[in-house]
């Protein structure tokens, strides 16, 4: 009797309560049986936000933008680009991976978080190729080895010269682990036979002005972002990545045209969203992606930053990161 009295005492305090988790689970049930014509209807409901892990004006900032632009002209709703540099792009990936699955939150990702972290942090907070959801590659970036404009390194013949005579003594800028500048300078290291210490940076800007005032010795950064600074004889690039000569530098050959055949990377930036996120939701976006990618607008700037054009489906980017992966686990893994 007096444990009824204090229930009788306690349901009304209760209740609501009792009410609102009722409505939230009603809620999930709903959303997890909605249609693909009502996940889609209203899309976006409000402002999205594109995560990007680099700095304001690096390369991939500027497809972000480029990309935000486009989908906002479709959408009919503001797409923020929020810049969120650092953990080499972790932080990026839980804020997109915490967000609600409804395609507001999207992370502009490179190669670097989804088939490099894996094997440089022992205890990564997410599986890339579990939690997270390839909507559509949306352009490359095309490297290119650089070092200073007073260097005494001519060539990439010169500087592999002076790494193999004085092994560990020549200094290399990055922008963290698992970034391009990183990755970029494993792979070479790895195809030549040499061995130079990385000096990490935040960002490629940082890590330009490093090689530009003689604090190390080289560095492989964004064409995009090189070029003004090899125009103005700051810097000096001694080979591409890419398979072909680049057009705006045609006068740099590629790693493979000096010796090493069969070198190429790029590296590609794809849009990403939570894996939780609707099938239906996913395929919208990478259809509204590929219009903003065959609009004239999206591709001059693309051309004008100095960055590679590329598109790929939600299809195609999952087979393209799971190649890498594997690639990746059998170089970089310890």
């Amino acid at each position: 009797m007096q444990l009824m009295c204090i229930f009788n005492q306690t349901l009304p305090r209760m209740r609501p309560i009792l009410m609102l988790m009722v409505a939230l689970s009603t809620g999930n049930c709903l959303a997890q049986t909605q249609s693909p014509a009502q996940v889609l209807a209203g899309f976006p409901s409000r402002p999205v936000k594109l995560v990007v892990p680099y700095p304001p004006g690096g390369a991939g900032d500027l497809i972000a933008r480029s990309l935000g632009a486009g989908l906002q002209n479709i959408w009919g709703k503001s797409v923020v680009v929020e810049n969120q540099a650092g953990a080499s792009g972790v932080i990026a990936v839980e804020t997109t991976l915490r967000a609600p699955a409804d395609g507001t939150t999207l992370a502009l990702l490179g190669s670097s978080a989804t088939s490099v972290l894996p094997f440089m942090i022992e205890k990564l907070s997410f599986d890339p190729l579990k939690d997270l959801a390839p909507i559509a590659i949306t352009g490359a970036i095309p490297n290119i080895l650089v070092v200073s404009g007073k260097s005494p390194y001519n060539n990439f013949t010169e500087l592999i010269a002076a790494a193999k005579a004085r092994p560990g003594t020549l200094d290399y800028a990055s922008s963290g682990k698992g970034q391009s500048h990183h990755i970029m300078m494993e792979y070479m290291m790895r195809a030549t036979g040499t061995k130079l210490n990385e000096i990490p940076y935040k960002g490629g800007a940082p890590a330009q002005i490093a090689v530009m005032g003689g604090e190390v010795q080289a560095a492989w950064v964004a064409v995009s972002t090189a070029l003004p600074l090899m125009r103005g004889g700051q810097l000096r690039g001694l080979a591409m990545s890419t398979e072909e000569r680049f057009n705006s530098v045609p006068e740099v050959p590629t790693v493979a045209e000096q010796g090493y055949p069969g070198f190429n990377y790029t590296f590609w930036m794809g849009l990403m969203a939570s894996a939780k996120t609707p099938p239906a939701l996913v395929k919208k976006m990478e259809v509204d992606i590929k219009t903003v990618f065959e609009g004239e607008a999206y591709r001059d700037s693309i051309r004008k930053t100095g960055n590679l054009l590329r598109f790929e489906s939600s299809e195609q980017f999952g087979k393209t990161i799971r190649d890498e992966y594997a690639r990746n686990k059998v170089i970089l893994a310890p």
